[in-house]
């Protein structure tokens, strides 16, 4: 078992030297120092959390006039985010590194069963197993 945890380790070593967490970190680092970013991200979770609460209430007690402003802004503020430079560039590195971790996981089930998955038709009944 020491052996295995040795190779995760140095194979977790080799992907956290990788072009694509490189990548990732530089925009996470650019993306948590965009204040504007930052500030419409605290924003729409506030707003999330106070419509998250109207809707908690009993349905004679919510304010349906709040509701709509909120829904409205929320909609509005992610407009706004997801057509800032700085998210789209870490939404994009954090898929690529998202894809990454999938094709090494699918990998290693290879290894393990002998079988390659095929594309993923998000159909559970078509695969012998996947990480969806």
């Amino acid at each position: 078992m020491t052996k295995i945890i040795e190779l995760a380790h140095a194979l977790g070593e080799q992907i956290a030297k990788s072009d694509e967490m490189q990548i990732l970190s530089e925009a996470k680092e650019l993306f948590d120092r965009d204040l504007e970013l930052q500030k419409l991200m605290a924003e729409y979770e506030t707003d999330r959390k106070l419509l998250g609460e109207e809707f908690t209430k009993d349905p004679a007690e919510a304010d349906e006039r709040a509701i709509a402003d909120l829904r409205a802004r929320i909609e509005e503020l992610t407009g706004e985010i997801c057509r800032n430079p700085h998210y789209i560039a870490f939404s994009a590195a954090q898929k690529t590194v998202n894809n990454l971790m999938a094709e090494v996981n699918a990998e290693i089930r290879f290894c393990i069963t002998g079988e390659r998955p095929e594309a993923c038709t998000h159909d559970c009944s078509t695969c012998s197993g996947c990480s969806h």
